[in-house]
């Protein structure tokens, strides 16, 4: 029998040889066609890591399909192609050896036990004394005051990892504090900058966050150390999470950051640095009116959008919403500049919802998904009734057959315990068959319309109680049935003038919500996780105008 076989190609980060997984395929080919074996599938996964299987598209497909029987063995250059996770490593292999599927490399036509476990150890060796290099590495660049990767504003680096100041941008920096030294917001500054066209650190417009940055961190133009000639480093921890592939990074206590002199790279004299981090620890100690700490989210947090630039809407004070754009770029970076108060919003997105469930419209496609439903539902009690029928029929002979031998005088006792038996089996066949219900065509229930109309009501007033506080779980459920009608709701000024109306316009699926043949919770629970029925495109549910 001719050996199935599937390639695995891999290499591990943009800094190698995009070539290398077509060098491997091709003597991975040879090799098959040297032995007689058949390719049935080729997997790849470029620019990634062995180290965890969940980043590794190529090789969990691979891994899937071996699962199938779809091939015999999985063939690779080298086992650290395909796993260099020791504990991965023992794990596939188990897996691949109970489906029968074999693992095999340009060296050997067959891995075994031994094999893995020395290979597995070997590799995963070799990841962290990688990683222990890297880390000496960047520690000695730290003490030297030479680039750590990444890019601070302000500095260019060499490929030695020398850093130098561009001047354009040490320009910006100097700029920047002094208008923070004379008062000014770092809204205001971003502002300042995104109405004379000057580029961000990213290219695009600035934000208030690339000036304040965060105390914890350290970052932010404001908060930058190297601008006065030190370099802070050893400030994050950074692992792999192992579910996920993710990196995370974990910042350590301030005191075990290192600082290095590099007075070469000052950009910021001492007194306006002083200046600075004395009016931002002002800010940093005062106990924010807060704005995030009470506010609670409302019921469309994150699908309020502006309806000029597309970003969301977020809030600007406990009863006010505005563009975030606005709010963190400064009103040169977006053309609505009008905040809006959120109950007014949210009472007439509420309303507007309600008037639209409410309409001939959507009552049409309830109706129409409601006999749809029934239609199908009618279908699949046929097929189920039929057979349990024909039990029935059968068994209803058998007890007839036996009471006309217990009348021509064969009452015997085994006879009378089958008849007992074949009773009790026709009741439960009665029962099973008046559970699945009656297959007669059903019109229109009468008061079908009166459970629609009592749904959407009882929809808004849990949608009432959920603004006013203390929701139940059930006010909860309305929060997300609510949410997964609406894609999203743009907010978009008439005109500037002060008191001017606002449009509010909706987009979404109706036909979401419309599923008559499920309860209220049932209803709540697929809107949660997303389910549509009868699903139509996206439209817009209603435009209303408001003064707020």
């Amino acid at each position: 029998m001719t050996m199935r076989v599937a390639i695995y190609a891999r290499y591990s980060d943009d800094k190698q040889n995009p070539g290398s997984i077509a060098d491997q395929l091709a003597l991975c080919r040879r090799h098959a066609r040297a032995r007689g074996w058949t390719i049935i599938n080729e997997y790849t996964d470029a620019a990634i890591s062995a180290d965890l299987l969940v980043t590794r598209p190529g090789a969990q497909a691979l891994l899937r399909a071996a699962e199938t029987g779809a091939f015999d063995l999985i063939l690779v250059e080298h086992q650290d192609r395909l796993f260099r996770n020791l504990a991965e490593n023992a794990t596939a292999f188990k897996r691949l050896t109970y489906f029968g599927v074999g693992i095999a490399t340009l060296a050997k036509d067959r891995l075994q036990l031994m094999d893995i476990a020395i290979e597995g150890l070997m590799s995963e060796l070799y990841l962290q004394n990688l990683s222990d290099k890297t880390k000496r590495g960047m520690h000695s660049n730290g003490e030297k005051g030479l680039s750590m990767g990444g890019r601070v504003y302000g500095y260019r680096s060499t490929p030695g990892g020398e850093m130098t100041i561009v001047e354009d941008e040490a320009a910006i920096v100097r700029t920047a504090f002094g208008l923070y030294n004379e008062g000014w917001s770092c809204r205001d500054i971003a502002d300042h900058f995104n109405k004379g066209d000057t580029p961000g650190p990213t290219g695009g417009l600035w934000n208030a966050s690339a000036f304040s940055g965060s105390r914890q961190r350290g970052n932010g133009i404001l908060r930058c150390e190297l601008y006065v000639g030190v370099k802070v480093w050893n400030r994050f921890d950074k692992s792999k999470d192992p579910d996920t592939g993710k990196r995370v990074q974990t910042i350590k206590p301030e005191g075990e950051w290192k600082r290095t002199p590099v007075p070469q790279l000052r950009i910021i004299d001492d007194a306006t640095w002083s200046t600075a981090q004395e009016r931002l620890a002002i800010t940093s100690e005062t106990k924010p009116s807060t704005l995030a700490n009470q506010a609670k989210p409302g019921v469309f947090t994150g699908l309020l959008k502006c309806g000029a630039c597309g970003e969301n809407y977020i809030v600007a004070g406990r009863a006010r919403l505005q563009c975030s754009t606005i709010r963190n770029k400064g009103r040169h970076a977006c053309a609505n500049g009008r905040t809006v108060g959120r109950a007014a919003v949210e009472d007439r997105i509420l309303t507007g919802l309600k008037d639209r469930l409410l309409s001939p419209e959507a009552a049409a496609i309830y109706v129409r998904a409601y006999h749809e439903r029934w239609k199908a539902n009618a279908g699949d009690r046929r097929a189920r009734r039929a057979p349990l029928e024909r039990r029935l029929a059968e068994t209803q002979r058998r007890i007839d057959r036996a009471l006309n031998a217990i009348l021509d005088g064969y009452a015997s006792a085994d006879l009378k315990t089958r008849l007992q038996s074949l009773e009790d089996e026709r009741d439960a066949l009665k029962h099973e068959l008046a559970s699945i219900g009656d297959d007669d065509p059903i019109t229109l229930h009468p008061g079908l319309a009166d459970v629609y109309a009592q749904r959407i009501s009882d929809l808004q007033e849990r949608l009432a109680a959920y603004t006013k506080g203390k929701p139940s779980p059930k006010d909860r459920q309305a929060i997300a049935a609510a949410r997964a009608l609406v894609d999203r709701i743009e907010i978009m000024p008439t005109s500037h003038a002060r008191g001017a109306h606002v449009e509010i316009t909706l987009f979404g699926d109706l036909a979401r919500f419309l599923r008559p043949d499920l309860n209220e919770a049932q209803c709540m629970s697929l809107l949660v996780a997303g389910a549509v029925c009868k699903s139509e495109p996206t439209s817009v549910l209603g435009l209303v105008r408001v003064a707020v």
